[in-house]
């Protein structure tokens, strides 16, 4: 009997640590040719009436153990502003502050749709979990203090997974909103028992860092080749978007490692005076388009070697595959199950006598 899985249900349920296991499964499972995902497609729309553009955005993935597909799906209004030296990026659905994400998700072994969930907390987990499975083979094992750029959601899942898999003892945290920043300085810090320390400029956050964690909506880039120089030798950079770093950055690091090598499908409607709102097609992101890099599923799957040494600047590229909600979204699906959580719906309703 499928599942209806809300937020609410999702954060009683999922836990860092089991996240970055199955995250760790899946691509190794990627690694051997036993779990897949299509490229995330993007299709835009001029047509949004209180927004620049409407995105439809989706992503597949399926990985075999256990046996699970899952098709995420968005539906937004996005609206670009400049802020705090940025370009941020804000997206709603019907009114500011809702939204609509869904995964929905199938067992492979039979067909049957077994869970329909809300991805807000998984979209932020299932990255952070990727953040914890790259820092767990890229990072060096002495690493103490995390740089954070970036105060939201996405800021809080990142230092969960990194503080899971690493010692971590000090985390400075700078967001252009002064309430921000001290807010997840001192949530976090209680939460991890660390010490986390709002600071007032990005140079201050990266200072001496061993970790850069990137976790803004800046469509502009907010760390730059010349930023390399604060951070320790031998540190680990990880991102959200593609857009937060520039090309100089690329040439820095020793070397990129990324998710995967696949690129994203964007199909756009509109003149192109419609199309010059969106402030994307620009020569970093150019960069990741048309460049190969090492990928992550060989490296935990023991194929290719991790860090090889502790002088190593490695910039690890998180982005997004569909793999991910396959083992994130499959996971919080059987703890709800096991706990009786979440509310059943008939399998009736998605089945039918006529042969398609």
């Amino acid at each position: 009997m499928p599942l209806l899985i809300n937020n609410d249900v999702t954060s009683r349920v999922l836990v860092t640590g089991e996240a970055i296991d199955v995250m760790e499964s899946a691509f190794r499972q990627y690694a051997e040719g036993m779990a897949m995902f299509q490229t995330r497609t993007d299709m835009w729309s001029p047509t949004a009436a209180q927004g620049d553009y409407y995105r439809w955005g989706s992503l597949i993935g399926a990985i075999s153990d256990p046996p699970t597909l899952a098709f995420r799906f968005k539906s937004d209004i996005l609206t670009w502003r400049e802020y705090g030296g940025a370009v941020t990026e804000e997206w709603h659905c019907v009114e500011p502050g809702s939204y609509c994400g869904f995964i929905l998700l199938i067992d492979t072994s039979n067909g049957e749709l077994i869970g329909m969930l809300n991805d807000g907390i998984i979209q932020h987990e299932r990255v952070g979990a990727t953040t914890g499975v790259g820092v767990k083979y890229l990072a060096r094992e002495d690493s103490r203090v995390v740089g954070m750029l970036g105060s939201g959601g996405m800021a809080r899942s990142y230092l969960r997974a990194i503080r899971e898999v690493r010692n971590i003892e000090e985390c400075r945290v700078y967001s252009p909103t002064p309430e921000n920043r001290e807010r997840f300085a001192a949530e976090m810090s209680a939460e991890l028992g660390i010490r986390v320390m709002a600071v007032e400029d990005r140079e201050t956050a990266l200072a001496d860092a061993d970790i850069a964690a990137l976790c803004t909506d800046s469509r502009v880039p907010i760390f730059t080749g010349n930023m390399v120089g604060l951070l320790r030798p031998g540190a680990l950079i990880v991102n959200v978007r593609h857009d937060e770093i520039d090309a100089e950055t690329y040439d820095a690091c020793d070397r990129v490692v990324i998710t995967s090598n696949t690129k994203l499908n964007d199909f756009v409607m509109g003149s192109e005076e419609d199309r010059n709102r969106r402030p994307m097609d620009v020569h970093y992101r150019r960069r990741y388009r048309d460049t190969e890099f090492e990928e992550l599923p060989p490296i935990t799957a023991g194929h290719k070697p991790g860090r090889q040494d502790e002088s190593e600047l490695i910039f690890f590229h998180n982005i997004s595959a569909g793999i991910q909600f396959a083992a994130v979204g499959r996971l919080v699906y059987e703890r709800a199950r096991e706990r009786g959580l979440g509310t059943p719906l008939p399998i009736e309703w998605f089945l039918q006598d006529i042969r398609n």
